[in-house]
């Protein structure tokens, strides 16, 4: 089984709880709480010899990137930990990534494990004035990147080539200022952030909103990818990036630009269903490009 089609299956179960938000968005919304969870497995989502502080960090990052493109702002956690016998465990590993991103360490629990070190976070955030979700997108808006991607995948690659030096992708942080940014403007329609792959994620918003979306070509930047043969393909499949994509009326695009020039406009939206790869006359199905767990 993939992940997603356990998703889809557990969602057609679930009880109606009454909450606002549930499954199907990067966080859960209740009254005026956002709330998501993160799990992470030594040889799945980390190798053995990284830092602990370092996948601390991209732990963090993973949640607190939740709140963000929900356009919130992450305030507290819970921490469960289980740690194999005799691994020496330093707290202050576990409490700088918190620091870093002013956030509370509230709770949770620890535990031993049999096999390798397993983490698991839940994040609790407030929300902003507007709340964004994967199903606001419409035919005509334009679909922004709020940064560049593939780095992440390339120094991944490296790691697991045997650079025990090389455990910078770890580092890279959520988009805080501009998830609060999009929840106090409500300037986005619709939010997710990368962390399947840019294809993949795109697929959630087309899919949530009922849409077709074109992600032009010669739009995607790739400058700061060398030795790749096809850079845009990799840098779409670029997982774990923790950038946002989002989704704007064309008339907004000034405002964006003025608040937050980093925002890059790779793509649009349009009536129709899936993600392309547009190149001229060219169009490439990419919904399955990126990173899906399989059980």
């Amino acid at each position: 089984m993939k992940e997603f089609s356990l998703i889809e299956s557990l969602s057609h179960m679930l009880k109606d709880s009454g909450i606002a938000l549930g499954v199907g968005d990067d966080a859960a919304l209740f009254g005026d709480t956002l709330i998501a969870k993160d799990i992470m497995a030594e040889n799945v989502h980390f190798t053995p010899d990284a830092p602990l502080d370092h996948v601390m960090k991209k732990l963090l990052t993973a949640n607190v990137s939740d709140i963000a493109a929900m356009g919130g702002v992450a305030r507290y956690a819970l921490l469960g930990i289980a740690v194999p016998m005799g691994r020496e465990i330093d707290p202050k590993d576990i409490l700088r990534p918190f620091e870093a991103y002013d956030v509370d360490l509230i709770g949770g629990d620890t535990t031993s494990s049999a096999g390798g070190l397993f983490l698991s976070l839940t994040i609790v955030g407030t929300p902003n004035k507007y709340v964004l979700t994967r199903s606001g997108a419409k035919a005509g808006d334009l679909l922004f990147l709020s940064r560049p991607v593939g780095r992440v995948r390339q120094l991944l690659e490296k790691e697991l080539n045997g650079d025990k030096d090389n455990y910078n992708h770890y580092l890279v942080r959520a988009e805080t200022a501009l998830g609060d940014l999009l929840g106090r403007t409500g300037m986005a329609t619709s939010c997710i952030d990368v962390s399947d792959g840019v294809g993949r994620d795109a697929s959630h918003i087309a899919e949530k909103s009922g849409v077709k979306i074109i992600i032009e070509k010669n739009k995607v930047p790739v400058s700061h990818l060398e030795g790749i043969d096809d850079p845009v393909l990799y840098a779409l499949g670029s997982g774990e990036e923790f950038a946002l994509l989002f989704t704007m009326h064309p008339e907004k695009k000034d405002d964006l630009e003025a608040l937050s020039g980093s925002s890059v406009c790779i793509g649009r939206v349009e009536e129709g269903q899936g993600v392309y790869l547009e190149d001229g006359d060219k169009l490439t199905d990419i919904s399955d490009i990126g990173y899906e767990h399989t059980f």
